[in-house]
């Protein structure tokens, strides 16, 4: 048996009655859009270069893990560094084949302390730098690096011309640097914590070159 709906109750099964209007639509589309915005407002670095290069005046408790090679006119060589900044105070742990073994350079800006795999004690002197060009044969700028490593310029600017030799990419990050007579590069930058930091790095100079290919950022403030 066959059963008509009356009039009455027709429309309310009609596709009509279940399309969504093109207002409505419209509107959802733009709700959508607010929720959606801020999101990706995040995925890329806001606030211009001064700003940018200020924030990281705030990262001062990290650590930085990765591979690290270098390149001599003597050698060349690949280890895995794990580096630790507190304020001032910087420990930073290298295995694999620099001296076959562990090696640890630790201290702050009075006094640091290097430590080798055949070493029965470590040595000390008044600053990283003497330490690793004395007993590594290194030209390694530690007191600089714990601010490129964050794609930072180093505050210490011993020449008027430093400061020029900077150049920044279209979202304000830092591209690349000159200072003391080192050429930085960066790439691979990503949001941690809310900071944008590098994660490669390049360092070209004084018959050295470092590579850092960084595969982990801890913030701890």
């Amino acid at each position: 048996m066959i059963m008509l709906l009356s009039p009455a109750i027709r429309p309310f099964f009609t596709p009509a009655r279940y399309s969504l209007r093109p207002a409505f639509t419209g509107l959802l589309l733009l709700l959508l859009m607010a929720l959606l915005l801020p999101g990706c407002a995040m995925l890329t670095p806001q606030g211009g270069k001064e700003t940018l290069q200020s924030s990281l005046n705030d990262v001062t408790h990290w650590q930085v893990r990765g591979k690290l090679s270098v390149v001599s006119p003597q050698d060349s060589a690949t280890g895995y560094l794990t580096w630790d900044q507190q304020d001032d105070q910087y420990d930073l742990f290298i295995a694999g084949p620099f001296g076959a073994g562990a090696s640890r350079l630790s201290g702050d800006n009075h006094q640091a302390s290097l430590s080798l795999p055949d070493w029965d004690t470590p040595r000390t002197a008044e600053s990283a730098e003497l330490l690793m060009l004395q007993y590594m044969g290194w030209n390694f700028p530690v007191s600089d690096i714990r601010y490129w490593v964050k794609g930072q310029l180093s505050p210490d600017l011993r020449s008027s011309k430093d400061s020029q030799a900077v150049e920044y990419d279209d979202n304000g990050l830092l591209k690349s640097l000159n200072q003391h007579g080192w050429e930085v590069t960066y790439s691979r930058y990503s949001n941690q914590s809310g900071y944008w930091l590098p994660g490669l790095i390049k360092i070209r100079g004084h018959d050295f070159r470092f590579t850092f290919s960084i595969k982990q950022w801890t913030l701890n403030g």
